[in-house]
């Protein structure tokens, strides 16, 4: 008996779900229909029918457009995260594991400038004022060299009775590595930088748009409020915002390092 009523109970609730995805599905029909009838067509008619589909098929076109866009837009996202792997154990070849976290992080500082307020409001300069394409090439370029100097003489502690000649160069590997690890490092630590400062301008702004609201808020607290406590004395006045000052020499600062990384590179080319 108990398990009758179970069943009974599944079944109604299969109805009644049934019943809500034919609804979902079919109301814009029903409406259609009702809509055609209010403004005189038959019932039943070819025009109530026609208007009825009409609005159906837009729905089911509404649907069919959402559920192609969902599945592009996954498999876009499947394709983008495949790339990016992709792409992390090329650079993790070209590189090796450690050069390969430095350009992400160079990377991922470059991307977060630009993606800044401080960027996007003109604050950076013009867009080629922070534009780092060139530096990652060069730290690209620099970790690149270093991994295949690294791995050509990757087998040199197996080898024995090595010539005076032979241990020179091995040492002029050795320091050509570290120089072209420092140039990097010092470039990735700069571009850093940069991503500090834009995000310091960012703040500031933030602050400075909170302090015209507070200062808005503190002005109609003293409309309202001065006049009963002062009379027609003189009203205290607030102290000019420092934010904007900020903003200012965090620019200034960003421009400096900017310029330093500029700098750098071309000596590095230079050389």
């Amino acid at each position: 008996m108990g398990a009758k009523k179970t069943d009974d109970g599944a079944g109604m609730a299969w109805a009644i779900l049934l019943f809500l995805l034919f609804l979902v599905v079919a109301w814009p029909y029903f409406l259609g229909t009702w809509l055609a009838v209010q403004l005189g067509a038959d019932n039943p008619s070819t025009a109530r029918s026609v208007t009825g589909w009409v609005l159906e098929l837009l729905w089911l076109g509404l649907w069919v457009g959402f559920a192609g866009w969902s599945w592009l837009e996954k498999k876009r996202k499947e394709d983008e995260a495949r790339r990016l792997e992709l792409l992390a154990q090329q650079r993790k070849r070209e590189f090796g594991s450690a050069g390969a976290r430095l350009y992400e992080k160079a990377d991922a500082s470059v991307a977060e400038i630009a993606a800044s307020e401080a960027a996007r409001t003109g604050w950076l300069g013009d867009p080629a004022d922070f534009d780092f394409r060139a530096d990652l090439e060069s730290i690209a370029a620099n970790l690149r060299r270093a991994e295949e100097i690294r791995a050509a003489a990757a087998d040199a502690s197996s080898i024995r009775d090595f010539s005076q000649a032979d241990k020179q160069m091995l040492h002029d590997a050795k320091v050509e590595i570290a120089k072209l690890e420092n140039s990097v490092n010092q470039r990735v630590e700069l571009i850093g930088k940069c991503a500090q400062q834009s995000a310091d301008i960012d703040r500031a702004l933030r602050e400075e748009r909170e302090s015209v609201v507070m200062a808005k808020r503190r002005e109609e607290l003293r409309g309202r409020l001065g006049p009963i406590l002062y009379g027609s004395q003189k009203l205290p006045i607030d102290s000019p915002s420092e934010s904007a000052d900020v903003v200012t020499a965090r620019a200034a600062a960003f421009h400096e390092l900017k310029a330093l990384i500029d700098k750098h590179r071309l000596d590095a080319a230079s050389d």
